[in-house]
């Protein structure tokens, strides 16, 4: 069971995350800075997560959401 599926069924974490992960003007996530003030590049990681979660707990099936790591996915099959 991956992560995203785990977290459909605590819809107020996903909630959570997808309002703290947003992206700054400079297109960097808000809320994943590390304590030099970098920040990952939006979306992070954590929002995919969260976004596949509110997929999941909509109804979709697992393995079908169409996320950024879905396309690598994709692409690394086809290399």
């Amino acid at each position: 069971m991956g992560m995203a599926s785990i977290l459909a069924e605590l819809p107020d974490m996903w909630r959570s995350a997808l309002t703290a992960h947003v992206p700054d003007p400079q297109g960097r996530c808000w809320a994943c800075r590390d304590a030099n003030g970098v920040a990952a590049t939006w979306p992070c990681l954590t929002r995919e997560v969260a976004e596949e979660a509110k997929y999941l707990y909509e109804g979709g099936l697992p393995g079908t959401f169409g996320g950024r790591h879905a396309a690598r996915t994709a692409e690394h099959r086809h290399a």
